[in-house]
This record gives structure tokens, C-alpha cells and sequence, in this order.
């Protein structure tokens, strides 16, 4: 249940801090489903609270706070990515779009946890190769290009391979996730 705001102005700042705190959880687990460590959630959340706060007398009462809350997370965790790009723990923007869009989609009926269930379930089900090219892109020290070398192919190949894989995963997710759905 949603927090009703006043329209006095006094009640402004408080009206604020409640509907934050009222949605801070989920917009925790938003972030966690786009792939951000806890720490790396915390950090982004921060970062929201402070820009939701100076464009507070942007929100448009009587609307969801919570999207409004997860359209500047998500900006802001792709910001923040794209500043860790060199951390090779870190998601692929790509990748992190297509979690965030799945987040989007069941927000309210699918937790982190069904998430991160679905996600090392689509990752065993992908062939070895599929597999082995994922980790050594996402968890390896390795560039694109030196994983390329090593399985005698041109970065560009590997870019596409990893861009499919991509989208297989996420439509595995997907598909897994409206499985949960469907059996609640």
C-alpha cells in the first residue's frame, strides 16, 4: 500500500522520506536483478535518493513512486556500469538492460532470489561452449580480443556470439519466471 501525500507543502520533505523508505527494499532488489553487488546497489541507491529528492517537485502525485523510483535507478546503475566497465564482475550493458527490462516486466511478483534462480538455471542449459565463452567474458581478466585469440576467432565473432547468448539467456529467464508466475 501506497503512502497518500498531503498537499500542504510542510508535509513535503516528510511525504518524501516516506514513499523512500516505503520503496527502498524493492528498489534494492531492482537493482540487485540488473546484476549490482550489494555494494554496488547501495551505492546506486544513494545516488537515487539524492536525484529523486532534487526532482521531487517533478513527480507527478497520484502516479507509481516506485517506477518512478526504478526509471532513475536504472539510468543511474547503467551510469554506474559503464563508470566499473573496466571490473570484469561487471555486467555487459547489453546484458543489464535485458535484466532490468525482465525486472520491469514482473517487478511486483518475482523476487532477487527468482532471479538469480532462473539466471544459474539458463546458464547450466546452455551448451559448454556457450557457457565457457560467458565466463571467460564476465568472470575471466581476460579482453575480448585475447578470448577471441584463444578460440580462433575475430572479436567481432565473439561480440555476436556473446550478443546471442545474451538474448538466449534472457528469454530463458523470462520463460522461467512466467513458469513461476503462472504456478502461483
Amino acid at each position: 500500500m501506497e503512502v497518500q501525500l498531503s498537499d500542504s507543502e510542510g508535509d513535503d520533505e516528510v511525504g518524501f522520506v516516506q514513499l523512500f523508505i516505503q520503496h527502498e527494499r524493492g528498489l534494492r532488489s531492482y537493482l540487485r536483478s540488473m546484476g549490482l553487488s550489494w555494494a554496488d546497489a547501495d551505492d546506486v541507491v544513494q545516488t537515487v535518493s539524492l536525484i529523486a529528492w532534487k526532482k521531487w517537485d517533478q513527480f507527478e502525485k497520484g502516479t507509481s513512486f516506485g517506477a518512478w523510483l526504478r526509471v532513475i535507478a536504472r539510468f543511474e546503475a547503467l551510469k554506474f556500469r559503464r563508470t566499473m566497465a573496466r571490473d570484469r564482475h561487471t555486467f555487459h550493458g547489453d546484458l543489464m538492460e535485458l535484466l532490468a527490462d525482465v525486472a520491469d516486466e514482473s517487478e511486483t511478483t518475482v523476487s532477487p532470489e527468482s532471479y538469480r534462480n532462473a539466471l544459474r538455471i539458463c546458464m547450466e542449459t546452455l551448451p559448454d561452449k556457450s557457457r565457457i565463452l560467458i565466463d571467460a567474458a564476465y568472470e575471466g581478466e581476460r579482453t575480448i580480443k585475447e578470448i577471441a585469440g584463444s578460440v580462433g576467432k575475430s572479436a567481432t565473432a565473439v561480440y555476436k556470439a556473446l550478443n546471442r547468448i545474451r538474448i538466449q539467456l534472457a528469454g530463458c529467464i523470462e520463460q522461467r519466471l512466467q513458469q513461476e508466475r503462472e504456478a502461483r
